[in-house]
């Protein structure tokens, strides 16, 4: 679609108020689990629009689900050949898009066998083993593999999915970013925010202005790793709305220089039959798997889940904002899943490990606790929907949506009973999520609970993310709370998203691209805490020495040297960095 159209059909939509919703824990209620059933509505098994689909031949590590991994270790990578016979395997990093500078490191091979998947449905998965060299610098790569299939060359290559490291930290810190909506006409629905917004400007540089400089800054803090949430996209606006999104995303998101999990929410899961598109089927083809685990070294264990678990009938939509059902559940499979990866990690876990879970709905805000039992409206959705058990049911559907839209939804099937049992018998210690565009901070039973204000622009109290610091002496996090009893550390000075300027910043007062012997970064942070930040400089070869901070990597790549300061900016100031051969 032209931009403009799409500027003029999202602009059209700006006025419409969209549920976000508060929510509040409330004591629980006797579970169910099940109930939804496997049968098939508008030809599921249909091919969907045609689209450009990211993920090929490499289905581990991906973007959305990248590996973590010392030097002179092994990685084990997955490739679907396709039934192919594959022979003739090379596997090599590369610095990513977002790098600036060239550079290949070849991966020596170990083994090669049959494997399979537990996402994927294929009977030609290969597990190919490599190690990383020593020489291998401590950055984020794009991984490529190439090998001859019954006679033809294949490759294909996957960005940003491995993070080598020299270590693993046990005082490792993470950010939590959730609900990004690209695409979202709510980001102009404050026209002050337009410039901000940049809904579908000509100019990429100028597109989704608040996302990118989000992503500016993650980059500067430089955190171990980030968990995303879910709502990458709008998914609302016409049937053929997530061809645009999904790539419009994909694009956007490689702009991380750090290592990205990413669960799915309600808006990158709806189901437009009427033209088979299904944003599950589009999530599989651009991000991998809908829920997965991986380790931080032996610090970590965190678990990504899909809480948006409905059958597609469920998720239906008809090419308007209308859609039935927008809040958390889990089915059956699922939750086997995460019981069988808790029970495995418990067998190998030490004892300093910090165990986490994440996805879009918080389980301890549930429909059934918060819909207001006075309501006569509710009291008969909840009889209908425990005598049919079954929300598919039309009549469900349509009580479901007019109560949600009514007093939304959060947590609003089956699972979240069950699986905060799960978490309790299994000692997890923190779980993030997203969907409410609002901050706060519950604990429970040991567990921290925490939900993060949306990057989008209609967050409340403001667009904001979570930097948790893991204390090396406990179980515990600190730092994820800026000012106030739960805010979220916000992206705009003071909350204001209309005036543009954010919390803080790098400026270089020359072309950071390698050409230079002399370069000076100024930082400012308008924060009311320090900050401390990694910044990025691309010289000439050579050997630098900052004027400020302390230089944390230096590595050549052909002629553009890499050189990488850290230094600690104090509230509400600024400080230049000169660097000089």
């Amino acid at each position: 679609m032209n931009w403009k159209r799409k500027a003029v059909v999202l602009a059209a939509a700006s006025s419409l108020v969209m549920p976000m919703g508060n929510a509040f824990a409330i004591p629980s209620v006797d579970k169910q689990d099940g109930g939804i059933g496997n049968s098939t509505n508008y030809l599921d098994s249909a091919p969907n629009i045609a689209i450009d689909p990211k993920v090929e031949n490499i289905i581990y590590p991906l973007m959305a689900t990248p590996a973590i991994k010392k030097k002179n270790t092994d990685l084990t990578v997955k490739v679907d050949t396709k039934g192919k016979n594959p022979a003739g395997w090379d596997v090599s990093l590369n610095p990513t898009e977002n790098a600036k500078v060239d550079g290949e490191f070849k991966l020596p091979v170990k083994s090669v066998q049959k494997s399979s998947e537990y996402w994927k449905n294929s009977d030609s998965v290969y597990a190919v083993t490599v190690t990383i060299p020593e020489e291998v610098s401590e950055n984020l790569y794009d991984l490529k593999i190439s090998y001859t299939g019954d006679g033809t060359r294949i490759t294909d290559d996957e960005p940003n999915s491995v993070k080598v490291v020299d270590e693993f930290k046990k005082d490792f810190n993470f950010m939590h970013l959730t609900d990004i909506h690209v695409g979202s006409p709510r980001n102009i629905q404050d026209p002050a925010n337009a410039t901000e917004a940049g809904m579908w400007n000509p100019d990429e540089s100028k597109r989704w202005l608040y996302l990118q400089k989000t992503i500016r800054q993650v980059n500067l803090l430089k955190p171990d790793f980030v968990v995303m949430t879910g709502d990458l996209m709008f998914g609302q606006m016409n049937p053929q709305e997530y061809i645009y999104e999904y790539e419009e995303t994909y694009r956007i998101l490689k702009k991380f220089n750090v290592p990205v999990y990413i669960v799915p929410g309600n808006h990158d899961y709806y189901a437009q039959d009427a033209t088979l598109a299904d944003g599950a089927k589009y999530w599989e083809q651009y991000f991998g798997p809908q829920y997965f685990s991986f380790d931080y070294g032996p610090y970590a264990h965190m678990i990504g889940y899909n809480s948006f678990d409905w059958h597609k009938f469920d998720r239906q939509g008809h090419g308007t904002v209308s859609v039935p059902t927008w809040g958390g559940q889990i089915r059956d499979e699922q939750m086997n899943w995460i019981k069988d990866d808790l029970a495995k990690n418990a067998q190998t876990a030490q004892p300093e490990q910090v165990k986490g879970l994440f996805s879009h709905h918080n389980p301890i805000w549930r429909d059934r606790d918060i819909w207001p039992s006075s309501d006569s409206e509710v009291q008969d959705y909840w009889k209908e929907y425990d005598a049919k058990h079954n929300p598919r049911d039309l009549s469900t559907l349509i009580k479901a949506e007019i109560l949600g839209q009514k007093y939304d939804q959060q947590w609003h099937g089956e699972g979240s009973h069950e699986l905060i049992d799960i978490m309790k018998q299994n000692n997890v210690d923190i779980s993030l999520h997203g969907h409410t565009h609002i901050d706060n901070i519950t604990e429970q039973d040991g567990i921290l609970y925490s939900t993060t204000a949306s990057i989008e622009l209609s967050a409340k109290p403001w667009v904001g993310y979570r930097v948790f610091q893991k204390d090396p002496a406990s179980s515990k996090f600190n730092g994820y709370v800026y000012e106030g009893p739960d805010r979220s550390m916000p992206v705009y000075e003071n909350g204001d998203t209309a005036a543009g300027t954010v919390s803080f910043q790098n400026e270089y007062s020359l072309p950071n691209d390698g050409t230079q012997v002399t370069q000076t970064a100024t930082l400012t942070n308008r924060w009311n805490k320090a900050a401390t930040v990694y910044v990025p400089f691309y010289m000439k070869q050579g050997t630098y020495t900052p004027s400020a901070g302390e230089v944390s990597q230096s590595q050549l790549y052909g002629t553009k040297q890499y050189v990488e300061v850290k230094i600690t900016i104090p509230a509400n100031s600024s400080k230049k960095i000169e660097l000089n051969r």
